[in-house]
């Protein structure tokens, strides 16, 4: 038990702070400002997961009961494109047809986020070939450069989609309760892959990094560039 409120807490503390990081405005700051909270979450984060590896399994694999067995099958869906693009594709209808373009604009905004944390994470699985935890139990074993699912502990997935979408809507919406709901949703699906031993805990807390900040910088960009494009209009008139 201790194990999954360990993993949902690092989860959803380190969403939340990169979340936050982003939504900062844009302004100058004096030189001698202390460093943003995330710069130091982040890195101990991951860090403190790592070495809690071996022991944060063992720990997952002592809480399996029937009870947790089904709820672990309803969250999987939540990480996946079966549920999460038809999701997406059902907002950006319904937000043209009911003429909604806030919405619209930030549905495309947050499935550009979601494809282009998926093609990273498609990219580093086979390159950083780290063994699932499922297979040997070590968390030290790396077999870079090859197509077997059995070296693709590396990034989760799972934990990069609901977090590539978490990341973008948390940031578009500026709400500390939808923030809280999107980390908790992330840490749930952190959690599953864990518990169903595809992931070791450090997978998935750099997985939450890393999409985040992939997540982030697309919608960053995406929101400059709509920006720019608007303000060019009235000129071009």
């Amino acid at each position: 038990m201790r194990s999954n409120v360990v993993l949902l807490a690092i989860s959803q503390l380190l969403l939340i702070s990169s979340t936050a990081t982003g939504q900062k405005d844009s302004v100058s700051h004096p030189a001698h400002e202390r460093m943003p909270v995330g710069a130091w979450i982040v890195p101990i984060g991951i860090a403190a997961s790592a070495a809690l590896d071996p022991e944060m399994r063992e720990w997952a694999l002592h809480t399996h009961t029937r009870s947790l067995d089904h709820f672990a099958k309803s969250v999987n869906p939540l990480g996946t494109a079966q549920r999460l693009v038809p999701a997406m594709v059902l907002t950006y209808v319904t937000a043209l047809l009911t003429h909604h373009e806030l919405l619209a604009d930030g549905t495309l905004n947050t499935a550009a986020a979601y494809v282009a944390s998926d093609l990273v994470e498609s990219a580093l699985k086979p390159v950083i070939g780290r063994e699932r935890p499922h297979v040997e139990g070590n968390s030290h074993r790396f077999h870079p450069f090859t197509a077997n699912g059995d070296w693709h502990s590396f990034p989760s997935a799972h934990v990069a989609h609901i977090t590539s979408i978490a990341q973008a809507i948390s940031m578009q919406t500026h709400s500390g309760p939808i923030t809280a709901l999107c980390g908790s949703l992330v840490a749930l699906v952190a959690w599953d892959r864990v518990y169903e031993d595809q992931h070791w805990t450090s997978d998935v807390t750099a997985t939450i990094a890393l999409s985040s900040a992939v997540s982030g910088a697309t919608v960053r960009w995406l929101q400059s560039h709509w920006s720019h494009s608007h303000d060019a209009e009235p000129s071009a008139r």
